[in-house]
């Protein structure tokens, strides 16, 4: 499977996840679409019963943090060996990344103060090396991994420490067989500049996606702070207004599952 391929099997579990939302079903019935296919600008083509064509474009939203990159590029990693390990043993396995933090057993306050108030870890290891590592663990481990045990062993990269588990279970924040990265960091409440900023990269394409479409529809996606992405929105974001050229945003939380329209004001300057 190429990124492609991965990128359009995404676009479709986040279109289902959300129609399968109280407010996604709701759109679907009044609209009373009744066919969908992937496209490219928009990413979503939906035919009505009235022969009317709809456009869905889908965006995912990140808040910037210090510890994303960390979290994405293990996860990253992990979930690939994980899909190279089916496809080389024949064996479904979910993987679970730990980082020893030296400042927890420091003997210096200051050191337990910063890990207080800085929890996680920001800077990941080397792609290749840390890819090898993971590869010669499993190897190693293969006969151990299809008798069903438990593999808990640490690995050393320069002065880091990581921990690796590996089972063939799914993994219980996900309930899939992928790589689960245990890593922390500072809650962004109600990040709206950052929100508006990925509506805007969208907005400038608009007039590109309604040649396609008789109305288009934006669908921001957050993903669970389970992989980075740390940031929350509350009730208080019913009462922003944001800048948009779509006919409506939903935004979809990938953790709770929900999902609501986003009050939105048109600038023809933007």
């Amino acid at each position: 499977m190429n990124k492609n391929d991965v990128k359009k099997e995404k676009e479709n579990q986040l279109l289902n996840k959300f129609l399968n939302t109280k407010i996604g079903n709701i759109w679907y019935l009044e609209n009373r679409i009744i066919d969908k296919f992937q496209y490219e600008s928009p990413d979503f083509l939906l035919q009505t019963l009235d022969n009317k064509t709809l456009g869905l474009e889908i965006t995912e939203f990140y808040v910037k943090h210090d510890h994303l990159d960390y979290t994405r590029t293990l996860t990253r990693i992990g979930n690939k060996i994980c899909q190279e390990t089916k496809k080389k043993y024949n064996i479904s396995i979910s993987m679970t990344l730990d980082k020893f933090d030296p400042r927890i057993w420091s003997s210096n306050w200051r050191d337990h103060i910063d890990a207080a108030y800085n929890p996680g870890f920001s800077i990941p290891p080397q792609t290749n090396i840390f890819t090898d590592e993971l590869k010669k663990l499993i190897s190693e481990n293969i006969e151990e991994i299809k008798q069903g045990k438990l593999i808990k062993q640490w690995i050393q990269i320069k002065d880091d420490y990581y921990q690796i588990s590996i089972i063939d279970f799914p993994s219980v924040s996900s309930n899939k067989y992928d790589c689960h990265v245990n890593n922390t960091g500072m809650i962004k409440f109600n990040p709206y500049d950052e929100l508006q900023l990925c509506i805007n990269k969208k907005n400038r394409k608009i007039e590109k996606y309604k040649t396609k479409c008789d109305k288009c529809y934006l669908l921001v996606s957050v993903p669970s702070c389970k992989i980075g992405n740390y940031c929350s929105f509350t009730d208080e974001i019913n009462k922003q207004k944001f800048i948009s050229k779509f006919d409506k945003i939903f935004l979809y939380n990938e953790y709770s599952n929900s999902s609501f329209v986003l009050c939105t004001k048109y600038n023809i300057l933007n």
